[in-house]
């Protein structure tokens, strides 16, 4: 197969220990260099994500924007290699979009990955969210959001009231749980599946769904550092579908995407 970039949708990438999320933080030094060089090594051309902080949320808006601020640091030192993603949080509505509109002139097209359960909320179906996603959908910026362990009903209302929101449900989990965001996928054309975290170690799941519902709503994730890149990678060229699907899984999709933020 010929060589191909591939855009990681889901990262959290670092630039000190304070940042570096993984289950076994004494592997590896966490530096620029070493994100860079291990990401790049399992064939990944570009990177998406948010900043999540080891450091437990308490309360108060000033833990989000401190994500906000690293990731603008980050992309500042990782250049064009880099989109950056935000964070938000519906308790505190007015600074949500506030962080929405700063950021945007900054740069930033993506909102998420939002990980409630990290950040002391939850209930995607909360009005108070839904101003911060119509402020998402104003500045056209698609919404990242972790799925496993959510409600399902509070997810379906979320996708449902806002279908002018470009949606990528982060993880396909376990086996009913995957089958649920395939349904979403026939269901809402704004609905798209990021295959990072769990699931894609269950051999035949990408083929799964590619026959279900096509490759053209499927991106490549890989939830680094907490995931091993190259597995992932790996991983979908292991299954058995088409050079045009993968093609569309590692990288068309997100350029898609990231295309239509900019328009």
């Amino acid at each position: 197969m010929k060589e191909i970039q591939i855009i990681d949708f889901h990262t959290h990438p670092y630039l000190s220990q304070e940042e570096f999320y993984c289950f076994y933080p004494d592997s590896f030094t966490p530096s620029v260099t070493q994100c860079m060089e291990d990401i790049r090594k399992a064939g990944i051309s570009h990177i998406c994500g948010s900043v999540i902080l080891k450091k437990k949320y308490e309360s108060g808006f000033d833990y989000i924007k401190d994500c906000n601020d690293r990731a603008f640091e980050i992309k500042k030192a990782l250049g064009d290699f880099y989109t950056p993603g935000l964070h938000v949080h519906p308790e505190f509505v007015k600074e949500s979009i506030a962080e929405i509109e700063l950021r945007h002139k900054q740069g930033f097209v993506l909102v998420g990955e939002l990980v409630p359960y990290m950040h002391g909320w939850k209930d995607y179906s909360r009005k108070d969210l839904g101003e911060i996603l119509e402020a998402a959908e104003h500045y056209n910026m698609p919404v990242s959001f972790h799925t496993v362990g959510s409600e399902q009903k509070e997810m379906d209302k979320m996708v449902e009231d806002h279908p002018g929101v470009t949606f990528i449900a982060a993880h396909p989990g376990d086996k009913e749980q995957f089958l649920l965001h395939l349904e979403r996928i026939k269901k809402h054309d704004n609905y798209w599946l990021d295959l990072s975290g769990t699931g894609i170690f269950r051999y035949g799941l990408i083929a799964h769904g590619v026959k279900e519902v096509g490759s053209e709503r499927l991106i490549f994730g890989t939830d680094y550092p907490i995931c091993n890149p190259r597995m992932y990678v790996q991983a979908v060229y292991q299954e058995p579908i088409s050079e045009e699907d993968i093609e569309n899984i590692l990288y068309k999709n997100a350029q898609k995407i990231l295309e239509g933020c900019n328009k």
